[in-house]
């Protein structure tokens, strides 16, 4: 017998997650609807914006990184409650189980809804004013940009979910403060070995990014076929890592 991962097991202890959190979660997406609904709208006939693809794939990037975030940060929060720790730790299922399903409903559950929610928001939004006459397409979520835009995704992803477990409470905005304070300091770490190695000044940037030098001179890239690989295969790297922490500090927990 298999004792970190039994399918029958996982189904029963995914189907209890549901049954306890399904009520939170369907107030989660009205509220996840409502929000692309009035915030379409808003860009549509109060700013007037043109809500073509280009600007429907960024909006839809930029709420799920933010809705994502936030639903990772507390797929856990049980774990902050000790009556409810010391119940989610001593369910006869393994860690490994237990991780696996928070890890599929914020990831790949919350990926499926958030979507359709999007397209079904999008939808409405096109065509509320003008029903019969022209309107803008909807942008292929499966073009090669919205795909690489998962990837830097499953990286937040990866950090919320490690401060989920890693901190007992407010994980969102305790992990939210530390990623930026670091990555402010890779910033200036950048910068500051950039301009020893090349002996000038630069301008503040992050890793893989055009190199500027302070005052005049001229502009420094990596080569676009090799800029946009290294990105992607740095974030996955990433969040591999960050996931593998998750697990292994989840492991840590006593009651």
């Amino acid at each position: 017998m298999n004792y970190n991962f039994n399918m029958s097991r996982f189904g029963r202890l995914f189907v209890k997650h549901t049954v306890e959190h399904y009520k939170g979660y369907l107030m989660s997406l009205a509220v996840l609807i409502g929000v692309l609904v009035l915030g379409g709208c808003f860009l549509v006939y109060m700013v007037e914006a043109r809500l073509d693809k280009g600007l429907q794939s960024a909006f839809y990037m930029m709420m799920l990184f933010l809705a994502g975030t936030i639903f990772t940060s507390t797929v856990l929060n049980d774990l902050g409650d000790r009556k409810k720790a010391t119940a989610w730790l001593t369910l006869p299922a393994s860690h490994f189980e237990k991780y696996l399903v928070a890890w599929v409903y914020s990831l790949l559950i919350l990926l499926v809804i958030y979507t359709a929610a999007f397209y079904l928001s999008a939808y409405f939004v096109l065509h509320i004013k003008t029903p019969n006459g022209h309107t803008e397409g909807l942008f292929n979520v499966f073009e090669k940009r919205t795909l690489q835009m998962w990837l830097v995704y499953a990286f937040l992803h990866s950090v919320a979910f490690y401060g989920a477990v890693f901190y007992e409470r407010l994980h969102f905005i305790k992990t939210g403060f530390v990623f930026f304070i670091s990555l402010a300091l890779l910033v200036i770490l950048n910068k500051i070995m950039l301009s020893a190695l090349l002996g000038r000044a630069v301008e503040f940037t992050p890793p893989f990014a055009n190199i500027r030098f302070s005052g005049d001179g001229p502009e420094v890239s990596l080569a676009d076929n090799l800029k946009e690989p290294y990105m992607l295969w740095l974030v996955t790297v990433l969040a591999v890592i960050f996931w593998i922490a998750a697990y292994w500090r989840l492991k840590e927990k006593q009651v």
